[in-house]
């Protein structure tokens, strides 16, 4: 947790305004707090002239440092540095942080591998081979893309120490970090990567490999699956049936990609039947297009079931298998669906009327617009959108403003891809009802950021003056910087006389709400 309530950046705040007792109260706080972020606001108790103090900031740091992921590791390694004395004090406290580096603490020796100066991270880095305890590795890891060369190799030659089968829990529990030095720019780390991978597919390694698989942490499944299917004497058809089963989205997609490269013959239908009940659609569409490949006959029924999949990727793929034995047009296909009793399908049969149809089925598609199922609706919008959006501007004003937040988005993209659909006025009129409720402001706010450009400006200079609330002010000056900041070729169409004069009156209006130099150049490019 990265981000202070109100509350408990007062509580930092305080912290060292108070005696030695409240300080070492307010640090025991901060420590149950679990907030990992407040750790580079406590390290410079740390430094403190008073024993208590600093026992107590390094109790709170070990409690902190216990509760921080490792990937926010990263993150701390920046900003731990963000506190340093004055620089009349620097001296004193390298001085004094070299003198007691024998006797530091494991935490303090944790934080001291992220300090400011690099002659204190190199020794700590040092104490920490030295003492070659399990908590080291995170650091250690970090400190190979440390600035300074120096520290890069010690950490590295401590860490080539430790490539061996009976560190492999250890390499595994970090291979986050290890996998970060990936986007690391001050090194080449490919080739040591891939020999961290080689080290866990040993099969001194391979119970680490095991229990990685399960573990409670998304990520470390992840590397654990993609390392095992390059492991040899590995069993790759239970190994991918086991990540088809995982509960992480992504895994199963990978997954996904893999099966028909490993899998064969009926294990292979079986296990892309499975997938066909997968909630995530590219899992469901990529095992359509491997059934619809490889089990042509058997896949029929299923692709006129994913005709009305809820996805359109889903029910394009669909469509475009299932043409070679498809009689008739997909259209009429869909308007069978949609006039047939059966109503659980009802929505997913007007959005594939909306994608196959033609102008005349818009009205079929509009019989709907009332319907009280919200997926319905959606759907409807949808289709009128691509089949007859010139005919329903009305209709998609009139859902701007529906109460269901959903609905009123489909509308505003509906009117993002054609705002000329909605006049001006309307926007205008739609941003001043104070019973408008907040989802709808945001979704006309939305389409003035796609309007053409003098009537956005129009627009924006005719709405600052009166906007509320706070927020709304807020985002139309922002528009109004945008509208400044990133010019197209519409800024050369010719105004008339009473377009400018029009502007020049709604800027004037402006004037309270703007600064100088946004005056100026927004007089320059009207004029």
């Amino acid at each position: 947790m990265r981000q202070f309530s109100s509350e408990f950046q007062e509580k930092i705040n305080r912290l060292g305004t108070g005696n030695v007792q409240q300080t070492v109260e307010q640090l025991r706080e901060v420590g149950m707090s679990r907030v990992y972020a407040a750790i580079p606001a406590i390290i410079r108790m740390m430094d403190n002239r008073h024993s208590a103090i600093i026992q107590a900031a390094e109790q709170a740091v070990a409690t902190l440092l216990a509760v921080c992921p490792l990937t926010e590791l990263v993150w701390l390694n920046e900003h731990v540095r963000e506190w340093r004395p004055s620089p009349l004090e620097w001296k004193k406290s390298v001085e004094r942080e070299m003198r007691t580096m024998d006797l530091a603490s494991a935490t303090r020796l944790s934080v001291l591998t992220m300090h400011w100066s690099g002659y204190i991270r190199e020794a700590a880095v040092r104490k920490m081979i030295e003492n070659d305890q399990p908590y080291t590795f995170p650091y250690l890891l970090l400190r190979l893309n440390d600035w300074v060369p120096e520290i890069r190799d010690l950490a590295k030659l401590a860490l080539e120490r430790k490539r061996k089968p009976e560190y492999a829990k250890l390499w595994m529990e970090n291979i986050i970090l290890v996998e970060r030095l990936r986007i690391c720019g001050r090194d080449l780390f490919e080739e040591w990567i891939e020999s961290i991978h080689n080290l866990l597919r040993q099969k001194e390694c391979r119970y680490v490999i095991h229990s990685a698989r399960v573990s409670p942490d998304a990520y470390i499944r992840r590397l654990a699956f993609r390392i095992s299917i390059e492991e040899n004497g590995t069993d790759n058809g239970m190994i991918i049936e086991q990540a088809l089963r995982d509960d992480d989205p992504s895994i199963r997609r990978w997954a996904a990609w893999q099966v028909d490269g490993i899998l064969s013959g009926q294990n292979l239908k079986e296990a892309l039947l499975r997938m066909q009940q997968d909630s995530i659609p590219s899992i469901r569409r990529e095992s359509l297009a491997s059934l619809a490949t490889m089990f042509p006959e058997d896949a029929k029924e299923i692709i006129a079931d994913r005709l009305l999949d809820p996805d359109l990727s889903v029910r394009d793929t669909a469509r475009r298998h299932g043409k070679q034995w498809m009689k008739g047009s997909y259209a009429e296909w869909y308007l069978d669906m949609i006039w047939s009793e059966e109503r659980g399908h009802l929505a997913a049969a007007i959005a594939g009327l909306g994608e196959t149809g033609e102008k005349a089925d818009a009205e079929v598609v509009f019989d709907y617009a009332q319907h009280s199922v919200v997926a319905v609706r959606k759907a409807v919008i949808r289709g009128l959108t691509r089949l007859n959006p010139s005919s329903y501007g009305p209709y998609f004003i009139n859902m701007l403003q529906d109460p269901q937040p959903g609905i009123s988005r489909e509308a505003c993209r509906a009117l993002r891809r054609h705002p000329h659909l909605i006049p001006p006025d309307e926007v205008a009129e739609l941003l001043g009802d104070k019973a408008a409720k907040p989802h709808v402001i945001r979704n006309v706010l939305r389409i003035i950021s796609v309007m053409d450009r003098w009537t956005q400006l129009g627009l924006l200079l005719r709405l600052l003056p009166t906007a509320q609330p706070e927020w709304v002010k807020h985002t139309l000056l922002r528009q109004l910087h945008n509208w400044v900041e990133f010019p197209n070729r519409s800024y050369g169409i010719r105004l008339t006389i009473v377009q400018l004069e029009r502007l020049h009156q709604y800027l004037e209006w402006c004037r309270p709400e703007l600064d100088n130099d946004l005056i100026r150049r927004l007089e320059w490019l009207i004029q």
